[in-house]
């Protein structure tokens, strides 16, 4: 036999749930709280990351990471290379790009100087 739900779920069941979702979120200290400290929790344990883990963090591809190690900030501990929180916030900075506002004047006025050829290309 199947399995009959009472005829007592309405609205008033749906908000008994929610009341007690929101009283157990109340005594974690709400939302950020439980999931802050489980997305840190793996990440503040090490002091030390690899390339792996750095590129993933940086969003770029770990072969760049490789190519450019001789002019990165990093820790060396013999042949093993190691990233802090700091060398990763250092490589950010090194690659922040402002666009110079006087130089987008200049592209645009090149721009409007352009002109097509009035050569008329070989057709072979």
């Amino acid at each position: 036999m199947a399995a009959v739900a009472p005829a007592n779920t309405g609205p008033a069941l749906d908000v008994q749930g929610l009341v007690a979702v929101v009283d157990l979120l109340a005594q974690a200290g709400g939302l950020n709280a439980l999931l802050g400290s489980r997305a840190t929790d793996s990440r503040d344990k090490r002091l030390h990351i690899g390339y792996s883990e750095a590129a993933e963090r940086l969003n770029i591809p770990e072969k760049w990471l490789r190519e450019r190690i001789s002019t990165l900030p990093h820790r060396k501990f013999g042949k093993f290379v190691q990233f802090t929180e700091d060398d990763l916030h250092a490589i950010s900075d090194m690659h922040f790009v402002s666009p110079d506002p006087s130089s987008r004047r200049n592209d645009e006025s090149a721009l409007m100087t352009l002109r097509p050829s009035t050569r008329s290309r070989k057709r072979s």
